[in-house]
């Protein structure tokens, strides 16, 4: 697929960027990994003592060490020998990575996933001479560390110094502070917050672990509780710059782009993502009042969502080419009609800022939100897609699309939450969606019931940061097929603490 790159938008978009900060930190302890029922996977890590430099490793030993918190940052080490031991053939190492204690047991022999095995965090290094002082190259993101002694030579090696040289665009004293007067809230709000400084680099990356670039779904979320804890202004602005600098030849915004790669993007298309594009625009305008940033953007959005009008126009069954959620076998079909009065709403409300005509857009919402009630909204109550499905996916954005009156709202989700329905929220990502629509309908005492229900388990289980996918009833699921590839720490789970901001500020 065939790209149009916008040089103006690449360099305004070069203009915003700024150099990271940095953050030396050392392990705290060398730990082992048990089996424990109750611990998340039913491993923990157990302290065996207190970590001291050098330590000293034989052919064939290991070490697995604590760095006592999450990491996103470069391994730095250095080597030497005892002096009557000298090196006499290199010294390999092996060292393995892991956000969770199941990424240091897994052997990557045994992957299976769909997705490339270069993510699995691990990498050999050959030393010819000690004593040695280097680096990796690759940045990893991480909490435990295994170093694995694999040559056969007799002689010891020491491990002399050994830390990670941490990187973000912010720092975690940057993160704006308020009381929050229930403990479990607070711990949530503190994990949501330290997820979001971990993926906030060089742009807002979906995860540090894997992928490690900017998806427009998760950059949406992100900047929504940037807006109450960083304030990253530039940062935001420039992602949307990115965005509004790549579109595929069908003028469709890149659904992601790898800021490392000149920035490389792929020929993927979700229309709900190409539509988020109105709502990063209508989120940072509403935020930063910056007109001028709507004028300059505001042609992008209207094109994203022509194009989207055009296939609801002539092959609405096309619009299952969504994401919506990981979810397998969801009809994404009435989902994303909300998404669509969602966001064409916001894109009115842009429209009306900068006196540019809004009317049609307006006549545009009317039928597809009359398609919406009379095509899908069952004598139930419920919102059933064409082939019978029922989902918390499609009556959460019917809610959010707003089409029918709030005591009927509130009844939708009543309705969907005492129902057993098979198809529910699989990621946090949704379930930001879904408390959106609690807030939205007035209800914001559930929605804190239920980032304490969802989220506190992360607390329970003494979680760093907020996973990419959560499942209290099988800690192993993965929609890559092996949950040493899943990432513990993934921007669109950091939502949180934007709600409970807003529940202790409205």
């Amino acid at each position: 697929m065939k790209f149009i790159h916008d040089e103006n938008f690449a360099k305004k978009a070069k203009a915003l960027q700024k150099p990271l900060k940095h953050e030396t930190r050392h392990p705290k302890s060398i730990v082992r990994i048990e089996r424990d029922e109750t611990a998340f996977q039913s491993l923990r890590a157990v302290k065996v003592k207190d970590l001291a430099f050098p330590l000293t490793l034989y052919s064939g030993q290991s070490v697995v060490l604590d760095f006592g918190d999450h990491c996103v940052g470069y391994l730095h080490y250095a080597l030497n020998h005892l002096p009557l031991h000298i090196t006499d053939s290199p010294v390999s190492l092996e060292f393995t990575f892991g956000e969770f204690p199941y990424e240091i047991i897994k052997s990557p022999e045994e992957y299976i996933g769909e997705l490339g095995n270069g993510w699995l965090q691990n990498e050999t290094r050959n030393i010819v001479f000690t004593p040695y002082t280097g680096a990796l190259e690759r940045r990893y993101s991480f909490r435990y560390l295994k170093i694995e002694r694999i040559d056969t030579a007799k002689f010891p090696i020491l491990v002399a110094d050994l830390y990670a040289d941490c990187t973000s665009a912010v720092r975690l004293s940057d993160a704006r502070k308020f009381d929050i007067p229930d403990a479990t809230l607070e711990k949530i709000y503190d994990m949501s917050v330290k997820t979001l400084k971990e993926c906030e680099q060089d742009v807002f990356e979906d995860g540090p672990k894997r992928d490690r670039r900017l998806w427009i779904g998760d950059l949406r979320l992100q900047a929504l509780t940037d807006n109450v804890t960083f304030r990253n202004e530039d940062l935001v602005k420039r992602c949307i710059y990115l965005f509004s600098a790549y579109r595929s030849d069908t003028r469709f915004v890149a659904q992601c782009v790898f800021p490392d790669s000149s920035p490389y993007v792929y020929e993927w298309l979700f229309f709900d993502y190409s539509l988020f594009y109105i709502s990063c625009v209508y989120d940072f305008v509403t935020e930063y009042d910056d007109l001028s940033f709507v004028k300059e953007t505001y042609p992008m959005a209207l094109e994203q969502a022509e194009r989207v009008w055009v296939v609801f126009i002539n092959q609405r069954e096309e619009l299952n080419a969504s994401f919506i959620d990981w979810c397998k076998g969801l009809d994404k079909s009435v989902a994303m009609l909300g998404v669509f009065i969602y966001t064409m709403k916001q894109l009115v409300s842009l429209a009306k800022k900068i006196g540019e005509e809004y009317e049609f857009l307006e006549k545009r919402i009317e039928k597809v939100s009359e398609t919406l009630l009379s095509h899908f909204f069952s004598e139930k109550g419920l919102f059933v897609t064409e082939n019978g499905q029922i989902s918390w996916h499609s009556q959460i954005w019917a809610v959010l699309a707003n089409v029918l009156p709030k005591e009927k709202n509130v009844g939708i989700l009543e309705k969907m939450k005492n129902s057993d329905l098979e198809f529910y929220p699989h990621t946090p990502y949704m379930m930001h969606y879904y408390l959106e629509a609690l807030y939205s309908c007035g209800l914001k005492d559930e929605a804190i019931r239920e980032i304490k229900s969802y989220w506190g388990k992360f607390v329970d289980y003494n979680f760093d940061c907020c996973p990419e996918i959560f499942n209290s009833s099988d800690h192993f699921e993965s929609p890559y097929g092996a949950p040493e590839i899943n990432s513990a720490c993934h921007a669109w789970s950091c939502t949180p603490a934007y709600w409970i901001y807003r529940y202790y500020h409205e």
